[in-house]
């Protein structure tokens, strides 16, 4: 699948099936028009093989954790509800998505709606304190794993076990669905993410992830 958002890049690859050299050469035929770097999204080291071989270089790299549910913690006694989210929530989750990650990670309208879509089932929730959302994730399932897909906290809620509920939140529906396992990435800077996910259970897996990124010459 190939998206078109806006800046900081011109387009994103994000492989739906196993990709050759072939596909990807394919992939920037059609991308010939595009201006700014094309990139692909989080790839594990075999799915790398084929644009590595058509020059892509890495761009990010990212942590992978996994949890196999066999201890989860109690939620924390925090004063904030779990609910689905709602549409009328969408400018207050994408202003906090826009404080808590850097451009090339933000999501817009449309990578929203594109996270939701990524697996065959997932949940969407957002934290609510004081009538004022304060946090959201989007949480995936396909077969037996289950994918934290997205997680930010307004700055103001940090430290404040808003996370912890979300993610718990996100694991109990994810292991209701049947899944044995969840993941979830980081990147390697984000040492405030990796200690959350860590406290919770998560273990890191041994490959990492990476965004790669190719330029026209």
């Amino acid at each position: 699948m190939i998206r078109r958002p806006a800046a900081p890049f011109g387009a994103q690859v994000v492989p739906t099936r196993d990709l050759d050299r072939h596909d990807v050469e394919r992939a920037l035929e059609r991308l010939h028009d595009v201006d700014g770097p094309i990139v692909t999204s989080a790839l594990t080291p075999t799915e790398q093989t084929p644009f590595v071989e058509c020059g892509f270089t890495e761009r990010e790299s990212l942590h992978l954790l996994r949890h196999d549910f066999a201890s989860v913690p109690a939620r924390p006694p925090v004063p904030t509800t779990i609910r689905s989210a709602r549409r009328t929530d969408r400018r207050r989750i994408l202003q906090i998505d826009h404080l808590s990650f850097d451009e090339f990670w933000r999501f817009d309208r449309s990578s929203l709606l594109s996270a939701r879509r990524a697996t065959p089932h997932h949940r969407y929730i957002a934290a609510v304190h004081d009538r004022l959302v304060v946090g959201y994730a989007i949480v995936g399932a396909a077969g037996a794993t289950g994918y934290l897909q997205r997680l930010a906290v307004h700055p103001q809620a940090r430290g404040q076990g808003v996370g912890s509920k979300l993610v718990l939140d996100a694991i109990d529906w994810a292991m209701g669905r049947g899944s044995l396992t969840m993941l979830v990435n980081t990147q390697i800077e984000n040492t405030a993410a990796l200690a959350l996910y860590r406290s919770l259970g998560f273990e890191l897996d041994a490959d990492r992830l990476r965004v790669l990124e190719w330029r026209r010459r």
